[in-house]
């Protein structure tokens, strides 16, 4: 195959794209809009701005919101020595987004030292630095009981689920059910749900949800809370984010 193809799709309308896997590496990189990206081991939402790095081999399904503009890269996992070795949500660099569109069609079939070679070294250099975004991934648990309460919790989101309620539903002790939890998925049971919370709100501001519905949807007793935790995980408000949202679209914020 090619050392690198890129090209870049625009979904008008929300679309699922069913389980699939790939012979080479495939990064997403979001441009607008948000992606989910679901895999046998974790489910990881992807911003603007950001991508996903799938490695080759990898089961994955694709669910893209209305409005979304993405690159889809294929990779040479041989490349280079030193591109990560796992699936993840990557940061982009400005570097890499101001190349992008200057590889889309470009032959590969380069000559020495002409400026497609340059151009498409260059981009390669740059995946090699591509830093992980923990906050946006969300690992399943290994064990089949704990996966299903974790799909419970999923569905009822607005439910203040506790580390006791865990346990409850597991029917073992809140401190096995503490360490067992954090052995399969390397997070307590407080920060997975969290991370839940924060990703299903961020698709739901994303599909037009206001931000009082949202908060409520998700389990947070007001607003105020939700804002908090949503600021403290990604650095901005609910309402910056849907006002950067409704600038795009010509929209007055909920």
């Amino acid at each position: 195959m090619s050392l690198l193809s890129v090209k870049k799709y625009h979904f008008s309308n929300a679309f699922e794209q069913e389980d699939h896997h790939h012979n080479c590496v495939q990064l997403l990189v979001v441009q607008q809009g948000l992606i989910r990206v679901e895999t046998q081991a974790s489910s990881s939402i992807v911003t603007e701005k950001d991508g996903i790095w799938i490695i080759a081999g990898t089961k994955h399904r694709l669910t893209m919101l209305k409005d979304t503009y993405l690159y889809s890269i294929f990779v040479d996992p041989l490349a280079r020595a030193d591109f990560p070795y796992k699936t993840q949500v990557v940061n982009i660099s400005a570097l890499a987004h101001a190349l992008m569109p200057r590889l889309i069609g470009m032959q590969m079939k380069y000559a020495p030292h002409s400026i497609e070679e340059w151009t498409i070294e260059l981009f390669l250099n740059e995946l090699r630095y591509l830093s992980d975004l923990y906050a946006f991934e969300l690992p399943y648990p290994t064990d089949r009981a704990y996966y299903q309460i974790c799909q419970q919790i999923s569905e009822n989101l607005d439910f203040p689920w506790s580390v006791a309620d865990f346990a409850k539903q597991l029917n073992v002790s809140e401190r096995t059910v503490a360490r067992q939890f954090h052995k399969q998925t390397g997070l307590t049971c407080v920060e997975w749900l969290r991370r839940k919370r924060i990703q299903t709100g961020l698709e739901l501001l994303t599909q037009g949800g206001n931000i009082t519905d949202v908060a409520l949807q998700v389990g947070y007793d007001s607003p105020s809370a939700f804002s908090t935790v949503f600021k403290q995980r990604l650095g901005f408000s609910p309402r910056a984010y849907i006002a950067k949202l409704m600038d795009k679209q010509g929209k007055s914020i909920k």
